[in-house]
């Protein structure tokens, strides 16, 4: 509805504007004529002179005129097509055969504000119009004869209608009856775009649109044939204004009926969004993971057909306006302006991609070689990856960095073959933001830099692989990822953990698993004993205890270190082969449960470090199910203090 008042409002200020531009000229005339000197005929003003010319003033000017014109117009015999314009440089003389009426200067012109040749011919048109009213317009005789022949044309006008409203009554109910014959519903894959009734509808608007242009143009013809025929407005210049009324009303219906049927056409799609909900329209999933659900999906469907109606909208007004600028003089310059806006770009843009096609094939060939190239360059990684191909002193985990590097290098020389062949490439504008992006991501990018160099570092020391159990500064776990800015561990506490390259780079690297599978890794625990227990025995229970575990490699044997002598105990350790580094937790818990196991079964203490005892009253330290059902703790043993001089003699 606010786009209909809008186009009605524009269609009567249109209507209307020739009239207020009538009204203005006239006041914009009455304004001007304060400062010239009127050249009357019978009290009724013909026109201005503005100026002196030579000695004489515009008064005198204007008052010789008047009497010339008098004799001229007075006279019923005046032939006042004889009245002709004779120029004379910069003056313009008003003849009547050989008898001169008056003259106008350029100084004249310029106070009217008009052109010389314009002035003139306005003031022989004032003579004429005077001329034909006062010997012709009030004629009853030729009054009467243009009123019948008004009748007439207004008769045959009326007729024209008549037939007109039967002719087209006609078409409307063929139209009706052709309903589902020839006028079928627009399906697209099974789906009813629009139904048979929404076609007719479109149709019987089609010949609407016809009908009202077939009486525009009878209003035309029958309104112009009239206004030539009344003296009062003969010499009116009504045509141009007319017809361009008659296309305005004709466009404005139109684009009326373009409003309405794109309002139908929204509103239908509108129900069939909530139709095809959960059918055509369905939610957004990434791996089973819902993105968009189906009704937001739906509601950004709807916002996105409200955004085309707006957008449609917008053009069709723009083009309206633009139009009806153009049936009309006074405006046709705003709608060259108007149109201007639209079809200069786009002939800027139409001659541009022209002119940037043999670039643009040139592109494309160095798009496509430098796909091909990196597939083969691919290839030939992928063989060495595999171990098909070999190089000297080349991993086969370098494979793929390696290509990622290369392939890199080639797009890299790409972009700078095509780069003099983009558009505006040239321009200063596009060197001035080529340098801004390059001097951000510099500043932007220093850390991530760091960490590329660093990772293109790391895959060449060859320092871990992916799955290996390494430690990173503090962090233990399992390689999972590792890219060009970071490597990612997994704890064994299932806890994932992103190091930065740099950082990686910059901290010792302890791998656990490089030499695992061939050599075995060794475990190592140490145990500290008292020096009561043989050191042999102590030997013998660490080995059996490493051996009972089902990951500890028989070969190479397990081996004993003693590590340190103290002052209270010895330190034993215990070190142990095994391929399992993944496990490594797992398999130092059960070597030290095996230790307990070994030494309580042999009643050998742990009683270290620092650990004090006194077996006067005091229960072993040995768990109760390893000791003998006969066993008691010993008794406390107390003996007495005897000095020197009370020591009982012997």
């Amino acid at each position: 509805m606010i786009i209909k008042k809008i186009f009605y409002i524009l269609f009567i200020a249109v209507t209307l504007f020739p009239s207020q531009l009538i009204g203005q000229s006239d006041t914009a005339s009455s304004a001007t004529t304060a400062k010239g000197s009127a050249v009357v005929f019978e009290k009724d003003t013909l026109f201005f002179i503005y100026s002196s010319l030579g000695p004489f003033s515009s008064d005198f000017r204007a008052e010789q005129a008047s009497q010339k014109l008098s004799e001229l117009i007075s006279d019923e015999n005046t032939v006042v097509d004889s009245i002709q314009i004779v120029q004379d440089g910069e003056y313009r003389h008003i003849d009547y055969g050989s008898k001169r009426l008056f003259t106008i200067s350029a100084d004249d012109s310029k106070l009217a504000g008009i052109s010389v040749d314009e002035l003139a011919e306005r003031a022989i048109s004032s003579i004429k119009n005077m001329h034909f009213n006062t010997h012709y317009s009030f004629s009853w005789q030729d009054i009467l004869i243009k009123l019948g022949i008004i009748l007439g044309i207004l008769i045959v006008a009326f007729f024209l209608f008549y037939l007109i409203k039967k002719l087209f009554t006609k078409i409307y109910e063929l139209v009706e009856n052709w309903e589902g014959k020839f006028w079928r519903s627009l399906v697209i894959k099974s789906q009813e775009i629009l139904s048979a009734e929404s076609v007719t509808m479109l149709v019987l608007s089609v010949f609407k649109i016809i009908r009202l242009g077939v009486s525009l143009i009878v209003i035309y013809y029958a309104l112009t044939n009239i206004f030539k025929l009344l003296p009062w407005t003969k010499d009116w210049d009504i045509a141009p204004i007319l017809w361009g009324v008659m296309w305005t009303i004709l466009v404005t219906t139109i684009a009326l009926a373009l409003i309405q049927g794109l309002s139908s056409l929204y509103k239908l799609s509108l129900r069939k969004v909530a139709e095809w909900k959960g059918t055509i329209i369905k939610g957004v999933s990434v791996k089973k993971v819902e993105v968009l659900s189906t009704d937001r999906v739906a509601d950004l469907v709807v916002l996105l057909l409200k955004a085309v109606k707006i957008t449609l909208y917008i053009i069709i007004l723009y083009f309206f306006i633009t139009i009806v600028f153009s049936f009309f003089t006074f405006t046709r310059t705003w709608a060259t302006t108007l149109i201007g806006y639209v079809v200069n770009p786009l002939n800027s843009l139409i001659t541009s991609i022209i002119s940037y096609l043999p670039s643009l094939f040139f592109i494309v060939v160095i798009i496509i070689f430098t796909r091909y190239l990196i597939k083969i360059v691919k290839f030939f990684f992928d063989e060495l990856e595999k171990g098909t191909l070999t190089l000297p002193g080349f991993h086969k985990d370098w494979a793929m960095p390696t290509f990622k590097i290369v392939r890199f290098l080639i797009i890299v020389l790409a972009v700078i073959i095509i780069y003099p062949y983009l558009p505006g490439s040239d321009s200063r504008a596009f060197e001035g933001v080529s340098i801004l992006l390059g001097l951000v991501l510099s500043l932007a990018s220093a850390s991530a830099i760091a960490n590329m160099i660093a990772g293109l570092v790391l895959t060449y020391m060859n320092a871990f692989r992916l799955g290996d159990r390494v430690k990173i500064a503090d962090t233990t776990g399992d390689v999972i990822e590792k890219t060009l800015l970071a490597t990612r561990i997994r704890t064994i506490k299932n806890v994932d953990i992103t190091i930065p390259n740099a950082m990686v780079l910059s901290s010792h690297i302890i791998n656990f698993s490089s030499s695992a599978q061939d050599k075995g890794l060794i475990l190592h625990t140490t145990v500290t004993i008292g020096y009561d227990a043989p050191w042999q025995k102590v030997h013998q229970l660490l080995i059996d205890a490493a051996l009972e575990s089902q990951y500890i490699n028989k070969e190479p044997k397990p081996f004993i270190l003693q590590t340190s002598l103290d002052d209270f105990y010895v330190s034993y350790e215990l070190n142990a082969y095994t391929s399992e580094p993944g496990i490594m937790a797992k398999i130092y818990s059960e070597i030290h449960s095996n230790i307990q196991n070994k030494f309580n079964e042999a009643g050998v203490e742990i009683m270290s470090p620092h650990y004090g005892a006194v077996r006067d009253g005091n229960q072993v330290t040995i768990p109760e199910n390893y000791l003998p059902k006969s066993y008691q703790a010993p008794s406390f043993r107390v003996f007495p203090f005897w000095g020197d001089k009370d020591k009982p003699k012997s």
